[in-house]
């Protein structure tokens, strides 16, 4: 039997790239929810369509503050398939709350704005999580993939988006210590700076790039490594790197600022020596060098006319 996917917040970015290249390329079954975006969901499922190894997207419209909606929609994917091996969190809405805000601080912002970076994103993962895990204990199998951000390690352009991002990676931690011994695993996946129907960052990393790292993963890693990883925070592009599949001509890697190799080693330096908060002599950044109304360039598809 094929790999069951649910992938939550597909209908754009790097949750529809992860959706689209495991049903077309990989040839999974993969569930594929937005909140209101029934034509940009159903364009994914015709698109994914277009693959010749019999993988399908079913989508779905969920509203993932709806805590009895996800639940009967695990439910009935699970009475529906017997199982799901990969659950993907990657469904966000603070960009949309944060961008018309850059170059204001916390005190200045509406409260709602904190709230946005929390609810669809950090909360929404732990709902999905906790209503997908039964049945993957049950198959003694299964993977959660949470997509973060480096703003969960540095001060990136809002209080709230920082708060979220770091509350997330933590969440993967603390539920990979209690899946421990189980068969099922967490991992935290950063995708770099991207391009997408929303974001336009110089040299940013593609949903396409994004897909096909973690379909390599799906494909290559052993039980060993993914007992290693799990807890852990990794790049798409250190997964690209480990099992091959950065291509120059048909899946280039990430080339800008905040996407490159060199972005990337910076913040696995980081990661491993641990965030700035507990360093007593670590230096406190300055906001203006991400929250401001430059910024806001590279999320177009949110900011303010």
């Amino acid at each position: 039997m094929g790999k069951v996917c649910i992938v939550t917040g597909a209908t754009r970015g790097f949750g529809r790239g992860i959706a689209l290249v495991l049903a077309k390329e990989k040839g999974y079954t993969v569930y594929a929810t937005g909140r209101n975006k029934n034509s940009e969901l159903e364009a994914l499922a015709t698109d994914a369509s277009q693959g010749t190894l019999g993988g399908v997207v079913h989508p779905y419209t969920l509203d993932q503050l709806d805590d009895a909606a996800v639940k009967a929609f695990v439910d009935s994917v699970v009475a529906k398939e017997g199982k799901v091996d990969v659950l993907v969190n990657s469904s966000f809405e603070g960009l949309k709350a944060v961008t018309p805000t850059l170059g204001q601080r916390f005190w200045e912002k509406p409260i709602e704005v904190f709230d946005d970076s929390y609810r669809v994103g950090t909360r929404s993962a732990f709902v999905a999580s906790a209503h997908v895990v039964p049945a993957m204990l049950d198959n003694k199998s299964g993977l959660i993939v949470n997509v973060s951000s480096a703003g969960g390690l540095f001060y990136f352009m809002d209080v709230g988006y920082g708060v979220g991002k770091a509350g997330l990676d933590r969440l993967t931690y603390d539920m990979a210590v209690e899946l421990k011994g189980t068969g099922v695993r967490a991992l935290t996946l950063y995708p770099c700076a991207g391009i997408s129907e929303v974001a336009a960052f110089p040299g940013g990393e593609t949903p396409a790039f994004c897909g096909r790292a973690l379909a390599a993963l799906l494909d290559g890693a052993s039980e060993e490594d993914l007992d290693k990883i799990s807890g852990k925070v990794i790049h798409s592009v250190e997964l690209a790197q480990r099992y091959g599949t950065i291509d120059p001509d048909s899946n280039p890697a990430p080339t800008g600022p905040f996407s490159s190799a060199e972005a990337v080693a910076g913040v696995r330096a980081a990661l491993e020596a641990g965030p700035n908060w507990y360093k007593l002599d670590a230096e406190l950044a300055d906001w203006t060098q991400t929250n401001n109304v430059g910024i806001a360039d590279c999320f177009p598809g949110y900011k303010k006319a």
